[in-house]
């Protein structure tokens, strides 16, 4: 069972390792969101997506793991690490439980910082809208004299061909 346990380890340093990194990126895209350079954040997002494929190979990485595990323990195979912790002698169980709260503060701190962006992003769009808005309504109720007879037409003047 001991090189089923290394083998655990190592994919969760390695999934931590991804997940820090990905933290980091996130907390740069906050940056590029505010200063609104977009073409950096389209890069920062691709980049994101490459790593998030890597993630999903560690998960067939570790779901492989459980299923040895599984086998050597002989017991149903676990879903999750903290089932499998159930089924763990100290002080390896003690192990594998710290690297698990690692990944999972990795993780919340990632979900954080991406609500903050949604937010962020969500208010910048708000933002563009409201000045597309101001440039497209007109001034005025197309009045510019209070008596019908002298009433002129005015047209509604837009910058644009259509809304976004």
């Amino acid at each position: 069972m001991s090189k089923s346990i290394e083998q655990l380890k190592e994919a969760l340093i390695q999934e931590n390792k991804m997940y820090e990194a990905v933290l980091e990126m996130a907390e740069e895209k906050t940056e590029v969101i505010v200063q609104g350079q977009v073409k950096e954040l389209e890069k920062i997002t691709e980049l994101e997506q490459q790593y998030m494929a890597k993630m999903g190979a560690f998960e067939k990485v570790r779901r492989s793991i459980f299923a040895n595990m599984s086998e050597e323990l002989g017991i149903k195979e676990p879903t999750s690490v903290s089932e499998l912790l159930l089924f763990l002698k100290e002080p390896v169980g003690e192990e594998i439980d710290t690297l698990r709260n690692n990944l999972l503060e990795t993780i919340e701190g990632l979900t954080k910082v991406n609500e903050r962006n949604e937010k962020l992003i969500h208010q910048s769009l708000e933002y563009i809208h409201f000045n597309l808005k101001i440039m497209t309504d007109s001034n005025g109720d197309g009045n510019e004299y209070g008596h019908k007879a002298n009433e002129k037409q005015k047209t509604k003047t837009n910058f644009f061909d259509m809304r976004v």
